[in-house]
């Protein structure tokens, strides 16, 4: 008797796995579909605006790149003096600012605007007081559109190591200080570039890639003082900062910005770990 063997029949298994890939074609499908809906352009003019809200390329002006902490940093992490020159310093430049001159002081290379309100002369050594006047109401528009809300304390700042402001009766008075700083020994070079903008819901998220290398040796942050020992082991002062090195060996940074009716307004600022 000859022995019959039946063939077992696969077709139901073949059409669980095939089920199960058309599935999962569809899930990438959607979740691709979904992540380039909420892709932005980083180069549009949104874009770039937003994120000159958390610093620009002199590190001289507003407290440089503070935005970069070691931690997160919102709203009341910032002075309201740094927060007031960020706004006086992303002015738009159609806005008015009127010169005002002042007469040296007889016994010293000041002038006084009044009684409390004293600047340099011009280079430290002229005659006169070249100062630039400009409305609070101009700053606050600028500050309620950076971050959400109007000044609440109109207080003066320091501008950069040489000039500073001063607030008196609806108007801010800026020109040379009395006094200035300087730095001693290496000035720290600092790297950052976009990785992606998105939008969620009412916010909008910009991820880049910072890095601060002082005396050859990388840092994770503006200010702190942790080393990025990684880095530091890779980098070559010979040669030049590439997007792919940020990418291998910078700090991946979320900036978090709010909508508030047809802008958006600067959140917090974090490192992802």
């Amino acid at each position: 008797m000859k022995k019959i063997i039946k063939k077992k029949n696969n077709d139901g298994q073949n059409a669980i796995v095939f089920g199960i890939i058309i599935i999962f074609l569809v899930v990438m499908a959607i979740l691709l579909f979904v992540i380039k809906n909420n892709s932005l352009d980083t180069d549009s003019d949104l874009i770039n605006e937003l994120y000159s809200y958390v610093g620009g390329s002199n590190l001289e002006v507003c407290n440089g790149l503070a935005n970069y902490s070691e931690d997160a940093i919102d709203y009341d992490d910032v002075d309201n003096s740094m927060r007031i020159c960020n706004s006086y310093n992303l002015l738009d430049n159609s806005i008015v600012k009127e010169d005002v001159i002042l007469d040296k002081n007889s016994d010293s290379n000041t002038c006084n605007l009044n009684e409390t309100i004293k600047f340099a002369t011009d280079n430290y050594e002229d005659d006169i007081c070249t100062i630039t006047k400009i409305s609070s109401d101009d700053i606050n528009n600028q500050y309620k559109k950076m971050y959400g809300k109007d000044i609440e304390n109109y207080e003066s700042f320091q501008y950069d190591p040489t000039n500073a402001c001063y607030y008196d009766n609806g108007y801010y008075y800026c020109g040379l200080s009395e006094s200035y700083t300087y730095t001693i020994g290496s000035e720290p070079h600092t790297y950052r570039s976009i990785k992606k903008a998105e939008e969620k819901n009412d916010e909008i998220i910009i991820y880049d890639y910072f890095l601060r290398i002082e005396n050859d040796e990388c840092y994770i942050s503006y200010n702190g003082s942790t080393k990025n020992e990684k880095c530091t082991k890779h980098y070559d002062n010979g040669k030049e900062i590439s997007y792919n090195f940020l990418k291998n060996y910078g700090t991946l940074f979320k900036h978090t910005f709010q909508k508030n009716g047809d802008d958006y307004y600067w959140v917090k600022s974090e490192p992802i770990t």
